[in-house]
């Protein structure tokens, strides 16, 4: 009778708590263009914000479901490798539309398991993280830098050193004490020390992460922090932070890709919107729509403009060796094989800004492709040529030359870089238009 009683009591706690228990529902708005799935990641910490402080989240509870009430496979990355569910660590789904994320404070509530959609092996050195089927390989090296060698059925380098940066400056500078710079240093991330670095592997049911932690050794407290998702759906994305714990003067700091396609496509093309600044063209005194048509570099798509002329031809520049420099950012820009009808794409999720002063757009982000690189940052080496024309003349401030960041300061961009099939230059535009709305399109909200 006694063990009857207790059994009721515990059966009727257990019932009440989950009559008593409340969820809580997050809002994840998306446009859907192309009818891929959207990678949608949030810190911990911005749910915990949107769910409420007060709120006794039993974070096991996470469910994520779609406009149709399907539950979507959903992961947490350990991006701040404690080994345990903290603020920073990002939670990460795919969604085609709207989605809900839907916690709950019931305790009683198991974690979901999911299949993993990829499998990752160490192999001489190199982690190799490839798709269940095997359509979708890449591989990282011992500095966290992604190289992906496989797409569809088309193998070799398809984009390379995903997570590069290239810095520049005077590491030795003195400027604020006695006005002197001291000698010029160009490095990029493979001259960084690794302070860690590590691929999350076993739950990886959309993407598989990649964290790196390096540390510059020339230029005394830079940091550059990766954090690289692969996607299933052929789409990477790349967040790259620059921390500066001390005083930097920085003429170059730049993220990077290389050979995007052109080792595999010998008549790969390089398409991009219509600049809406260009150094060489308002030298020229021309629009930058004038200065690629006069190169016959101009297609129609949709009677919008774009620019595209061969990924391999430097398209005889103004001066420098550039094919562009001084370029403002655009939305996206990608190298198309029309005989692989495949194509490697950059996308800004976040809209890009060009000031109206001309100083402050330099000492900023712009976009360079030169040695089949994708080019995207700071980048302040002003040629003699800037005095020539009279556009640009005397619009570099004396004494201003490198960018100076002072210990706390933090430089962040975040890209995607998506590899993806299309049956035309054509069509590829409006992917990657298509692309860069859904992903542009991405509110989180209570």
């Amino acid at each position: 009778m006694r063990k009857l009683l207790v059994f009721s009591l515990v059966l009727v706690l257990l019932v009440a708590s989950s009559v008593l228990a409340e969820t809580r529902v997050v809002n994840v708005n998306v446009k859907s263009v192309t009818g891929i799935g959207v990678p949608v990641r949030i810190t911990m910490s911005h749910l915990r914000d949107l769910v409420g402080e007060d709120f006794d989240a039993n974070w096991d509870s996470i469910r994520v479901y779609d406009s149709q009430n399907n539950e979507l496979p959903y992961q947490i990355d350990d991006v701040d490798l404690n080994g345990k569910l903290s603020a920073k660590d990002v939670l990460a789904f795919l969604t085609i539309g709207n989605a809900k994320i839907k916690v709950s404070d019931d305790l009683s509530i198991e974690p979901p398991t999911y299949a993993n959609s990829f499998v990752v092996k160490s192999i001489n050195g190199e982690e190799t993280i490839s798709t269940n089927d095997g359509k979708f390989v890449v591989t990282v090296d011992d500095h966290g830098v992604v190289h992906v060698k496989k797409f569809d059925v088309v193998e070799g380098t398809v984009l390379d050193e995903i997570g590069m940066a290239r810095v520049s400056g005077f590491p030795e500078s003195t400027y604020y004490v006695n006005k002197e710079i001291g000698k010029h240093v160009e490095k990029v991330s493979y001259d960084f020390r690794v302070a860690k670095m590590k691929v999350l592997d076993g739950n990886n049911p959309v993407a598989v992460t990649v964290v790196a932690d390096l540390v510059s050794k020339n230029f005394v407290g830079l940091e550059q922090h990766n954090i690289i998702s692969i996607y299933k759906t052929g789409d990477i994305l790349v967040n790259t932070k620059f921390v500066f714990k001390t005083y930097e003067d920085m003429m170059k700091l730049q993220i990077m890709v290389t050979r995007p396609l052109t080792e595999v496509a010998e008549d790969a093309i390089h398409i991009l919107p219509i600049f809406r600044r260009l150094t060489w063209a308002d030298q020229l005194g021309v629009t930058p729509l004038d200065y690629w048509l006069e190169k016959n570099a101009i297609v129609y798509v949709d009677k919008e403009p774009y620019t595209a002329f061969s990924a391999t031809d430097s398209m005889k520049p103004l001066w420098w060796g550039a094919t562009y420099i001084f370029a403002s950012e655009e939305r996206w820009r990608t190298n198309y094989s029309p005989k692989l009808k495949m194509g490697v794409g950059e996308i800004l999720p976040e809209k890009e800004i060009v000031p109206v002063d001309y100083w402050k757009w330099i000492c900023g982000n712009t976009w360079v492709y030169e040695s089949r690189e994708f080019r995207d940052g700071v980048f302040k080496w002003i040629p003699g040529e800037f005095d020539v024309y009279a556009a640009t003349k005397g619009c570099v401030p004396k004494g201003q030359l490198p960018n100076r960041y002072k210990a706390g300061d933090v430089v962040v961009f975040n890209r995607v870089y998506s590899i993806y099939n299309s049956s035309s230059e054509y069509n590829a535009v409006r992917y990657l238009e298509g692309r860069t709305k859904e992903f542009r399109s991405v509110k989180i909200t209570k």
